[in-house]
């Protein structure tokens, strides 16, 4: 039960930086949720255990106290969703890869925190480039904070260890999705009683979308455009989902890709850590995919380095607008981005029972422990965290600062044209019901193969102009066109 904090007088001290733990007693402090996808396992022990030391610290430091909520993400969305109708949560993650930034805001689910963010320490301003503080606004007022990580990513895929040992397969060879075809069918004509390639993500192929096409322009979840033009269109109509689709349903077509895909409920990465699949698509980066999930073997760049509209923000931590506790939640959020004891805490748990530092002071898994045995995720898969880049660094990191890599890793990325453009839609709530309702329809279904973009595609178009898609379509790329004019 989340108890009354007292807010006035103390919260001020608490910003400005005055609070001492003397002020307050532990049973008067605020309970605040915090809610994060998991990418990983997270035993409920191990998360209680490191909620104690959490709330240890934060209590003394901050006179708050944390309730820690880990949802599996796949079902992240929905359960936010629901969650943000009630005070049940107070800050959150939450993805914009299909325009939900906006969505979020028309619904009048997130908090503004403009004016939190404005009088907050420069140590929380200065962490964010003009950049970022754009992909987490509309309006020019702010929503949220965006996750300091390296933004876009290449497409690469992930294949089993063992496998490529024992057929001599050269990962590092495979640099086009002509090469990765060729290596699936060896494989799958040699191990034909295991999946050759499985989604990415329950039933999501890939995550790779820059690899495909440039998507989510306008923080929209219809308006799409081939790499490199500004030409909207539907997704369907796209020649990289037309070049992408190609693949998989001739791949599907010969059984190569997993015949229940469509109701997948896996993580792809960890189907091909266990053998019973040999390969799944990944979005890559600055980590090496085959650190994060043992017995696999990364390939080269199958797609370069871009980034879409919304993925300098693709990931955020915001306040729900239903939150009873506003202040006392941006403290929280603040600290998730500077506050490297707050952050390494929550995302690599205890030291000496999640992780020690060596000699070296890198993070690494105490003596005889792996991903499958360390029972607190997170130090498996940071990527849903707010702020790696003031944690310790992994063993396991190709670089000495984080800061730097990331930096140099942004410097190389090739951004969308589309970016800081927004399109207002909040008067489209129907059409934009009857959009997702029909790609939902589709868009699983064609990318793994199951079905054939040219068997469906005039239906599609019809479905499409039923709904007035084409008409929506025209005024954003009028509105784009102008943004672009006067950019």
């Amino acid at each position: 039960m989340k108890k009354k904090f007292l807010a006035g007088a103390l919260t001020a001290a608490m910003m400005t930086g005055m609070f001492t733990p003397a002020m307050v007693s532990a049973d008067d402090m605020t309970t605040l949720s915090l809610w994060i996808p998991t990418l990983a396992t997270y035993s409920d022990e191990a998360v209680a255990e490191v909620q104690d030391k959490i709330n240890e610290y934060m209590g003394e430091k901050y006179g708050i106290q944390v309730d820690l909520e880990y949802v599996e993400i796949g079902n992240f969305e929905q359960a936010i969703n629901l969650a943000m109708t009630t005070d049940e949560v107070d800050v959150t993650c939450y993805f914009t890869g299909d325009g939900q930034l906006s969505t979020y805001v028309s619904n009048g689910q997130l908090l503004d925190i403009t004016d939190y963010f404005e009088n907050a320490s420069d140590d929380l301003k200065n962490t964010f480039t003009d950049a970022e503080i754009t992909a987490s606004s509309m309006n020019g007022r702010m929503y949220g904070l965006v996750r300091k990580y390296q933004y876009g990513g290449h497409e690469t895929a992930v294949l089993n260890k063992d496998i490529c040992d024992e057929m001599g397969i050269d990962a590092k060879s495979i640099t086009t999705m002509d090469e990765l075809e060729e290596v699936l069918y060896q494989v799958h004509e040699k191990y034909s009683d295991i999946y050759t390639i499985v989604p990415q993500s329950m039933a999501e192929m890939t995550w790779a979308w820059t690899a495909i096409c440039d998507k989510g322009i306008g923080l929209t979840n219809y308006a799409y455009a081939d790499w490199g033009t500004t030409e909207l269109k539907s997704l369907f109509e796209t020649q990289g989902f037309a070049d992408f689709c190609k693949y998989t349903n001739k791949w599907y077509n010969d059984g190569l890709v997993m015949p229940d895909a469509l109701s997948n409920t896996m993580e792809g990465s960890s189907m091909v850590t266990a053998g019973s699949a040999f390969c799944t698509l990944h979005n890559g980066d600055v980590d090496p995919l085959d650190a994060l999930y043992p017995n696999t073997v990364e390939t080269s760049v199958i797609a370069p380095a871009r980034a879409i509209s919304t993925d300098i923000g693709n990931l955020q931590y915001g306040i729900s607008a239903n939150s009873a506790h506003p202040e006392e939640a941006f403290t929280l959020l603040g600290a998730m981005y500077t506050d490297p004891e707050f952050a390494t805490l929550l995302a690599y748990g205890i030291e000496g029972e999640h992780y020690v530092l060596n000699d070296k002071d890198r993070a690494e898994y105490p003596e005889g422990m792996t991903a499958e045995t360390e029972p607190y995720g997170g130090f498996s898969a940071t990527a849903t965290y707010a702020d790696f880049l003031i944690l310790p660094v992994k063993e396991t990191a190709l670089y000495e600062d984080a800061k730097q890599t990331v930096e140099d890793w942004d410097a190389g990325v090739e951004v969308s044209p589309a970016f800081g453009f927004f399109y207002d839609t909040s008067d489209k709530a129907d059409f934009l019901t009857a959009y997702s309702n029909l790609e939902d329809k589709y868009e699983n279904a064609l990318m793994t193969g199951s079905v054939a973009l040219d068997d469906v595609l005039p239906q599609i178009k019809s479905e499409l102009e039923s709904i007035g898609f084409y008409d929506v379509l025209a005024e954003t790329q009028t509105a784009l066109d102008e943004y672009l004019a006067n950019k």
